[in-house]
């Protein structure tokens, strides 16, 4: 499943470079647009054409299938608009190793590939083994417990009466963290194998893309810009935040990534999760009673909101002395209870 989704991601990348990046214009033409439009639209449809064409019910694997094609959608949308960066359309075969593998290639001041030390293999390496033992040791704990260590709890959904005290019950908090510490270190380590696959295979150093947001963020745009995800945040700022940035303001910039963000995540849910199921296989697999589309893009409204606030309150002297004072583990557990009340949405 995953080796054709790349395979379809390298077809996209030569026809984007030839197309599109190639010869070098302000403007793109009408044809150019037509041709990166279809693509980016075709991004949202083959998944379900490689699903169908292997007749996949297996979640794992749908999901592999799915996940590079949220890579294509916002690296052809950058290419749209010209935000693809110079390094990367240095040669067609680079082009379509930066655009086909999921990890963010690392370019000089110069625009070129910045080339993987023997040093930095060996940190990657360790980095893969590390993860593979947190991800173990957290599924070991968790899964006896159904997920939910500290037992089930009732907070809502984003669109039933918010309960403060249900938001807020320590059980609650503690499914939350644990659950998305998992999801980090999930994350983390897909990102650590296609790094060393890239570093070793081509040569080229990659950017870490999990950098510990659950125990090391110092604010919510350090989580979710320099933290969470890194990947996904590049990719996002080429292909939204500065496209829109171009014709209007950083509020309304940040606002059309975290809808996109939601967007893609509601995407991914319904075609890894609901698409060309039987009724009976979902409701044999409990499916309807955890999933809730529209949930994934509440959750990240609000985080935009958390985002707005964080930019107002920096502006106070009181505020900015709080965040150098107070000690770094009280900071991050701030930062992350903006979010973790409703992680389960």
């Amino acid at each position: 499943g995953l080796l054709s989704s790349l395979f379809v991601g390298f077809i996209y990348s030569r026809i984007i470079y030839h197309f599109l990046l190639r010869k070098k214009k302000e403007d793109l033409s009408l044809v150019q647009k037509m041709i990166g439009t279809v693509l980016v639209v075709a991004s949202t449809f083959i998944p379900y054409n490689l699903i169908d064409l292997i007749d996949s019910q297996n979640t794992a694997v749908r999901f592999v299938i799915c996940l590079p094609f949220v890579l294509f959608f916002f690296r052809t949308l950058e290419a749209i608009f010209g935000f693809t960066p110079q390094g990367a359309a240095c040669s067609s075969n680079t082009y379509s190793i930066y655009f086909t593998m999921p990890v963010e290639m690392i370019f000089d001041n110069h625009n070129k590939p910045v080339v993987a030390s023997r040093d930095d293999i060996l940190q990657s390496t360790k980095k893969t083994a590390y993860s593979i033992l947190i991800l173990i040791s957290l599924i070991s704990i968790l899964s006896p417990h159904d997920y939910t260590p500290f037992g089930k709890t009732i907070a809502g959904e984003y669109y039933e009466e918010v309960i403060i005290s249900d938001y807020l019950h320590p059980g609650h908090l503690g499914n939350c963290f644990f659950i998305a510490l998992l999801f980090q270190q999930a994350l983390g380590l897909g990102d650590a194998i296609f790094g060393n696959i890239v570093q070793i295979l081509f040569g080229y150093k990659v950017v870490q893309g999990m950098r510990n947001p659950m125990l090391e963020a110092t604010s919510p745009s350090d989580f979710w810009g320099r933290r969470w995800n890194v990947l996904v945040h590049s990719v996002m700022k080429r292909g939204v935040y500065k496209p829109i940035r171009k014709y209007s303001s950083s509020v309304i910039a940040s606002l059309g990534v975290f809808v996109a963000s939601g967007l893609f995540h509601e995407w991914l849910v319904y075609t890894v999760l609901l698409y060309n199921r039987t009724t009976t296989e979902i409701k044999s697999n409990n499916i309807m009673n955890n999933i809730l589309l529209g949930s994934n893009t509440a959750f990240f409204l609000w985080n935009f909101v958390v985002i707005v606030g964080e930019r107002t309150l920096a502006g106070f002297k009181l505020c900015r002395d709080l965040g150098s004072t107070l000690p770094r583990a009280l900071v991050t557990f701030m930062i992350i209870m903006t979010s973790l009340p409703v992680a389960h949405w």
